[in-house]
């Protein structure tokens, strides 16, 4: 059985983990990001629970309708966290995800955020086991 979105979504633990990629089915609207290393939290807080880790994993969202990418010109790093997620309609979701990267260039935090408005959400290991619950 599959997991409704906001509660799926509030099982998930990113912490200090790192976006290593995002790719897209434009065609079929699944977008997936890809970070390498994603936990579950199993009980009111992730209290170091590594059991079911996704290493190179993915969360993929479909049913996809719109796609914000804000970098400030910065490419993302070895950060990724879940900012908000919330239901906008009865079948569609918003997320957003803080992507924030330090430039040493300019000796300061640039601020980056992604976000997806979507219908479905899920895992998908590094070997394509998909992962609903």
């Amino acid at each position: 059985m599959k997991t409704k979105p906001l509660k799926f979504l509030q099982t998930i633990y990113l912490g200090d983990r790192g976006i290593t990629g995002i790719s897209m089915d434009t065609d079929n609207g699944i977008i997936k990001i890809h970070i390498d290393c994603i936990s579950r939290i199993r009980g009111k807080h992730w209290d170091h629970y590594t059991d079911e880790d996704l290493e190179n994993g993915a969360i993929v969202f479909s049913g996809c309708k719109k796609f914000f990418f804000d970098t400030n010109g910065m490419l993302p790093s070895n950060f990724i966290d879940i900012e908000s997620v919330e239901q906008t309609a009865a079948d569609e979701y918003t997320i957003v995800f803080d992507v924030s990267s330090y430039s040493f260039d300019e000796k300061r935090l640039v601020p980056a955020k992604l976000k997806i408005v979507f219908q479905n959400v899920c895992l998908e290991s590094q070997d394509g086991r998909v992962i609903t619950e």
